[in-house]
């Protein structure tokens, strides 16, 4: 087992490496990930096992070759010698690439062409110039465990209070989050939907995605502690004041739905000071999850599944629901904070965003297939939730599409 750290600026490329394929199958343990070489080179002076690096090039702080070149001085002291480094490109970085090579790295990748069997043959590539250690394989092995008891004694905590005396156990699995924190209740809203797209495999994939998603939040909001406790839920323990959990949960679910294309509702428990209280605060904050109608679920199953219909619109969907179009706009907006164009607007695009990815459609064939006859609207509409034309997508979808 080798253990990968990922250094990158850009959270969605940490989150699309680690996610791309399951790692640990092949085996690579890709928990470490940093945003600059400085947070790189203290995790490899606390982590000796760490011994692959995926490394971008342009990083604020220190960037990739101002990293390299303190690992190839032999900094940090590493018994097994300095870890195996392939770099992550731009088109127009080469002139780096090839001071990156003489620095001692050993391989390169291009942004823009990252997809999940094209890594693997390259780490597999640098694992074979590594030499075998079992006490590297044992502490990443250990430490994977370490993280499966750490779940599920946090999930176990969401049910019922620690048994007294337990502060010693929490204190060595490292959870004591600083009071106060606060309990942040995730849903993933339409979870029918996202298991349709992520089936199998892609699944427990997602989830993955979801966790790390809500960690970097996390880690830029304050610091906590996150658990998924199904697919389609996850609470986080948000260490700060009570504005600044809200904050914290409009920053995730706007991460997710950037990221990952989802939605996601959020619910805040009041604060705690101690582990203690936690399951009565989690309780609370479930409780006051909105629950969908029967109306509405129905009108979202109908754009589910005719959103390639372009005459499909409000007065369409009421009919079919069987309730009157202001009734289904006023209960819509009431239950999900959207208007029900808005939804069927978010429907369609991540539809379009999928066969841009995956097809070598033409934008105005992609317009005509997600419900838009109207290359220019489609265009209009896919900016305003992309901030990207189609035409411009290129640069980010291959890396969206082949999470």
């Amino acid at each position: 087992m080798h253990s990968v750290l990922v250094v990158d600026d850009e959270p969605f490329v940490r989150l699309s490496l680690a996610s791309l394929r399951n790692w640990q199958e092949e085996g690579f343990d890709f928990h470490f990930e940093a945003g600059n070489g400085a947070e790189a080179l203290a995790l490899l002076a606390e982590h000796p096992e760490i011994d692959i690096l995926l490394l971008d090039i342009s990083m604020p702080v220190l960037d990739g070759i101002g990293l390299l070149r303190r690992l190839a001085a032999g900094q940090p002291r590493r018994e097994g010698g300095p870890p195996a480094v392939i770099v992550l490109s731009a088109y127009d970085e080469y002139h780096l690439v090839r001071t990156a090579f003489t620095l001692g790295a050993r391989d390169y990748l291009l942004k823009s062409e990252l997809e999940g069997e094209t890594l693997l043959v390259m780490l597999r590539k640098a694992a074979e110039g590594l030499a075998h250690s079992r006490e590297r394989t044992t502490a990443v092995l250990e430490r994977t465990q370490f993280r499966a008891i750490r779940a599920q004694v946090l999930r176990d905590l969401l049910l019922q209070p620690p048994a007294p005396g337990s502060e010693e156990v929490f204190a060595s699995l490292g959870l004591a989050p600083a009071a106060p924190f606060h309990p942040c209740a995730l849903w993933i809203r339409d979870f029918e939907a996202v298991a349709a797209r992520f089936h199998g495999e892609g699944l427990s994939r997602f989830t993955g995605m979801v966790e790390r998603s809500l960690a970097q939040v996390l880690a830029r909001r304050g610091g906590g502690e996150v658990v998924m406790v199904r697919p389609d839920h996850a609470v986080a323990l948000f260490q700060g004041g009570p504005e600044a959990a809200r904050a914290f949960c409009e920053d995730a679910a706007e991460s997710l739905k950037r990221y990952l294309a989802v939605q996601a509702e959020f619910s805040v428990g009041r604060a705690c000071q101690c582990l203690a209280e936690v399951p009565e605060a989690y309780r609370e904050a479930a409780a006051c999850r909105r629950v969908e109608s029967r109306i509405v679920l129905a009108a979202k199953r109908v754009m589910r599944e005719r959103f390639a219909d372009p005459e499909l619109g409000l007065a369409e969907i009421a009919g079919e629901v069987g309730v009157s179009k202001n009734h289904l706009s006023w209960e819509f907006a009431r239950e999900t904070g959207q208007t029900v164009t808005a939804y069927l607007a978010g429907v369609r695009i991540a539809e379009a965003k999928r066969l841009l990815s995956s097809t070598t459609l033409k934008v105005y064939e992609v317009g005509e297939k997600v419900g838009y006859l109207n290359v220019e609207h489609f265009s209009r509409i896919f900016k305003k939730w992309t901030g990207s034309s189609p035409s411009s997508w290129e640069g980010s979808r291959e890396a969206e599409g082949r999470v």
